[in-house]
């Protein structure tokens, strides 16, 4: 049976008799303790051991020892890791500084680290697509470092990338240019990382989605056909990532002009989603897909009476289809406001009025 991250690390202060408060052999058990918290995200019980580590430290090193600056450099990632981002810089920048000026510590990955994470604080401050390119080289030297040093799975490489990857939803915050220049440069990060990595595949899938949202179906399909080939490589066809691609290709396909490979995908995945929960948000989409492709796809034969009654049916479920989709994910979800923007599309494109209501 194996044990939680947060018991390991509790076993690991019990691996000692107990020692002196001073004890560097104690310091280092909390180092350890707080890494393995920050790897399972409990970063109040992780900036705890941290400052027990460095407390420690400090008093048996004293302030400017670089074993001192490794234990700044622990607690201030894991502040940008809980978003305190102020609280970080002054840890950091000392951490840089102590470590850049031990001669057997300048050329180590503690240094590297360091410096990636001042380009993390750099990088939240970014409000434009050409700031953020600037810190790409910036970010992938000490990155590169690390994957060297310590090697591609190794824990602070995957912290380091997680790090960053939080920073890609902050500057969506700061709209699509600037959310967009971040996707690409975690791209680069993690190809460094691993060019064929399931995790490279995901992150593609999710900037494909972002595309499809901001009706950017040229981008949206050749990024989602490369991350789906990743994530093929890595799972088999019916595992839940392979299905959200197909999903999403569905879509892309019903938000374009491919109305057939919409209905087929789509038709396989309202049937996934709905077996798999009742109001699934995916299957309220996939209704919406196949409603979209039904009406791009009408017999252009149909009186222009039947045809203008077969729109609005249609119309009134893309309605209904978002109406369940904003129940489970909220009216403001980037799904939810992305149905919207290809239902008002529709109606302009066939004349119809908007549809009001849940259908």
């Amino acid at each position: 049976m194996s044990l939680g991250i947060q018991h390991v690390s509790t076993l690991l202060l019990l691996l000692l008799p107990p020692p002196s408060i001073c004890s560097p052999e104690l310091s280092e058990l909390h180092n350890q303790a707080a890494l393995l918290l920050l790897f399972a995200h409990q970063h109040e019980a992780a900036a705890k051991h941290a400052a027990d580590a460095l407390d420690i430290t400090q008093k048996h090193f004293g302030p400017t020892h670089p074993l001192t600056g490794h234990r700044l450099l622990r607690l201030g990632s894991i502040r940008v890791a809980a978003g305190q981002l102020q609280e970080a810089q002054p840890l950091l920048a000392a951490a840089a500084d102590m470590l850049s000026n031990n001669k057997q510590m300048a050329d180590g990955p503690s240094l590297s680290e360091a410096l990636y994470y001042l380009n993390i604080l750099a990088l939240a401050a970014a409000d434009s697509p050409s700031a953020v390119a600037a810190l790409t080289p910036w970010l992938q030297e000490p990155l590169k470092h690390l994957v060297t040093t310590l090697g591609p799975e190794s824990m602070i490489v995957r912290l380091a990338l997680s790090a960053h990857s939080q920073q890609v939803g902050r500057a969506l915050d700061h709209g699509f240019a600037v959310g967009e220049a971040a996707f690409k440069q975690h791209i680069s990060l993690q190809e460094m990382q691993d060019p064929n990595s399931a995790e490279l595949g995901l992150t593609l899938y999710q900037l494909a989605t972002t595309y499809y949202a901001h009706d950017m179906l040229t981008d949206a399909g050749p990024t989602l056909q490369r991350g789906s080939a990743l994530l093929r490589q890595h799972y088999p066809p019916d595992h839940d990532l392979v299905t959200l691609c197909k999903h999403r290709l569905g879509m892309i396909c019903a938000a374009g002009r491919d109305y057939r490979s919409a209905t087929m995908l789509l038709g396989d995945t309202w049937q996934h989603y709905s077996k798999q929960q009742e109001g699934h948000p995916l299957a309220h989409e996939a209704n919406f897909g196949l409603a979209m492709a039904r009406v791009k796809g009408m017999d252009p034969r149909m009186s222009s009476s039947e045809r203008e009654s077969k729109i609005r049916e249609e119309l009134a479920l893309m309605r209904s289809a978002i109406a369940g989709m904003a129940t489970v994910l909220g009216a403001e979800h980037l799904l939810v406001t992305a149905a919207s923007r290809y239902l008002a599309q529709l109606a302009v494109m066939t004349g119809q009025s908007v549809p009001t209501g849940s259908g």
